[in-house]
């Protein structure tokens, strides 16, 4: 069943077997392309699970997919790849139709935003971990006025070798 949704009138059908979505998944910044990459990936073999087996079929790859042959070479741009979703009959009856609908045409957003959540997430956890590094390497630090008391309970002045030096020859 492939549908064609306008927003001025009611959903029309035209009967076939399958429909096939494809998303060229385009990112900005270097860092959210490896992380789609990622995620793409996590996604699809996400949908392998035993808990999964009525959800569409997902394939990610990193080249256009034969059913984008023959489409213009700007629909063919994508850094993070292509996801490909394959939608039959039973994915869009009944009450299903408008929650498909809904989750295709925000998948991209959906994508993009969980990408920016995970950056944002590890962030927090790399300067977490730089401060309880710079917290370890602070406690490791010998203390300068270190001193320490002799038996008569009088204290003295550690000093280093240079001034130990310096010290016995006046």
């Amino acid at each position: 069943m492939s549908l064609l949704y306008r927003a001025s009138s009611n959903l029309q059908f035209i009967c076939v077997e399958k429909v096939t979505v494809v998303y060229p998944m385009r990112f900005t910044d270097s860092i959210d392309i490896v992380l789609a990459t990622s995620f793409l990936q996590e996604f699809v073999e996400a949908r392998r699970t035993a808990g999964l087996n009525s959800a569409p079929s997902c394939l990610w790859s990193p080249s256009p997919p034969p059913e984008l042959e023959g489409a213009p070479a700007e629909a063919l741009l994508a850094n993070a790849g292509f996801v490909t979703f394959v939608i039959f009959p039973r994915h869009v009856e009944g009450k299903k139709l408008d929650r498909t609908v809904w989750s295709l045409s925000t998948f991209h957003a959906y994508v993009s935003y969980h990408v920016k959540c995970s950056e944002g997430f590890m962030h927090t956890r790399m300067r977490r971990r730089v401060e309880s590094l710079i917290q370890a390497l602070d406690r490791a630090k010998p203390n300068v006025e270190n001193s320490k008391k002799t038996a008569q309970s009088r204290s003295f002045k550690r000093l280093s070798l240079n001034e130990a030096r310096t010290n016995s020859k006046s």
